[in-house]
């Protein structure tokens, strides 16, 4: 198949399963903002979002084997509707993620309605030109807004897909241009041939990312009272029939990225886990970890700090227009996705100039900033808006307190509304840049094999119990590795305290 044909089929995959989802995450995001207590709303967004964060790579080796279970003994055509269609909902359910998490971080237009009917009363008055054109203004800059930004970002998100397609390519299918064109790469076709196969793909994820880019540079997010922290905006009333589809969303995800997976893998990944034990790979592969959670915290580290920057200015309403594009222009690279993100900085420190780097870390360091940056925006931006000035002042005041337990009640209380938040922060970060197998094998050093980047070969050749037993491990370390340093943070603060 052309690259041609893999394009046009990933564009209308990517488009059809993008309009289909925004309409779900309009009720889940209803029934989340409906929910009655803080705890209840936590919850039900962590359900919500969780397919988000798993790793694309694990989730396609888990369901290598269910595509090859469903598509055999079948026509091809069969074949070909089975897997696409179980890779379509896989899609579904992580847009899905990502349209609640954005519809809940954009800010809400409160004066929607109120300016809506104003408006309607307008209607005789006007030209009807001009009316529906200041009605549809309303409308894009209002209710709308979420949910184009939303389909915007689902769609680019799902055509940038790469791993979980890679795995379940049964018959070459599902079709996606990101698995053609990294192929190819892997097949050594020259890099000149690569960028400039790369203008196509570019040109879609930009006109996908267009409503989003003109939405944000027209009516730029800010911290005021109208801001969608989960919870401050009005929910309609939601039926009994919202409710039942509700359940039925959040179960599906839960189902398909945590419940299977675990009843499918289970005992299969502790037989692995007891071989593992006395393998004389073990260091080998625990060197491999460290080694990826180590760029995977420092690109963090980075990109949190430029989200800091990136957010300023672009909340502040005082900045010009300028400053606003000159900031979110350092998202782009990030927001094209990791394969032409990579492509191009490997084309860079092919430069004369910058040749001298290009067997370095700084090329994988660089890649893997820049890739999550988009992401570490978006956490920093949520981070600022939950920020709760009056509950940190009078954390302080406690801490001057002359009663021990008082001052380490108070330290506690900062660390949790400051280091403690980042912290968390950081780590979402650090789990979604540490699974990037794309900057990973085109930006790594010769001399260092990430561990996803093993993972991604051995997951081609079969499913053995020590390489589900590795992908664990590989799962569980760096979330240890920040759950102990979060929990290490905590005691210190309170010890200080």
């Amino acid at each position: 198949m052309s690259l041609s044909e893999s394009l046009l089929w990933s564009v209308v995959r990517s488009t059809l399963i993008a309009s289909i989802a925004i309409w779900p995450v309009a009720i889940v995001v209803d029934r989340i903002e409906a929910s009655q207590s803080v705890c209840s709303r936590r919850w039900r967004l962590l359900v919500a979002v969780f397919p988000f964060f798993m790793p694309e790579l694990l989730i396609g080796f888990n369901y290598r084997l269910t595509a090859t279970q469903l598509s055999a003994d079948t026509s091809p055509i069969a074949a070909t509707i089975c897997t696409e269609g179980l890779y379509g909902l896989l899609m579904f359910s992580r847009c899905m993620a990502v349209g609640v998490a954005l519809s809940l971080l954009l800010p809400f237009r409160g004066s929607t309605d109120e300016s809506l009917h104003s408006w309607r009363l307008l209607q005789n008055t006007l030209a009807p030109r001009t009316w529906w054109r200041g009605w549809l203004q309303l409308k894009i800059f209002g209710t709308w807004q979420s949910r184009l930004i939303g389909w915007s970002v689902m769609a680019l998100f799902a055509f940038q897909e790469f791993e979980t397609a890679a795995l379940m390519q049964i018959d070459r299918h599902p079709i996606s241009w990101t698995v053609w064109l990294f192929d190819a790469h892997a097949a050594r076709l020259p890099l000149e041939d690569s960028l400039r196969i790369i203008i196509g793909p570019l040109l879609c994820e930009l006109l996908m990312l267009l409503p989003a880019i003109f939405l944000l540079w027209k009516s730029p997010p800010s911290l005021d009272n109208n801001s969608a922290v989960p919870g401050t905006r009005g929910a309609r009333t939601a039926t009994l029939s919202d409710s039942l589809r509700f359940s039925a969303l959040l179960t599906s995800g839960i189902v398909l990225f945590l419940l299977w997976p675990l009843i499918h893998n289970f005992l299969p990944t502790l037989q692995g886990l007891m071989l593992m034990g006395d393998s004389t790979t073990l260091g080998k592969s625990l060197g491999q970890i460290l080694a990826s959670t180590g760029f995977a915290f420092s690109a963090t580290l980075l990109s949190m700090g430029v989200a800091v920057q990136i957010c300023r200015p672009v909340v502040d309403s005082h900045n010009s227009n300028a400053t606003r594009l000159l900031w979110m222009s350092l998202l782009l690279p990030g927001l094209l996705g990791s394969l032409i993100l990579s492509l191009g900085l490997l084309a860079l420190f092919q430069l004369p100039l910058m040749r001298s780097l290009y067997d370095t870390w700084l090329p994988m360091l660089l890649g893997q900033t820049l890739a999550v940056l988009p992401l570490a925006t978006a956490v920093v931006l949520l981070l600022m808006r939950v920020a709760d000035p009056a509950a940190l002042h009078s954390a302080k005041l406690l801490s001057v307190s002359v009663v021990p337990d008082i001052r380490r009640h108070a330290a506690k209380i900062q660390w949790r509304l400051t280091t403690g938040r980042w912290l968390l922060g950081g780590l979402v970060v650090a789990h979604r840049c540490f699974w990037d197998v794309m900057v990973a094998s085109i930006l790594r050093p010769v001399q260092l094999e990430p561990v996803v980047t093993r993972l991604y070969n051995e997951m081609h050749y079969g499913r053995t119990e020590a390489l589900m037993s590795l992908s664990l491990l590989a799962a569980l370390t760096p979330l240890a590795i920040g759950g102990l340093a979060y929990l290490a943070s905590g005691w210190i603060m309170r010890k200080v305290g």
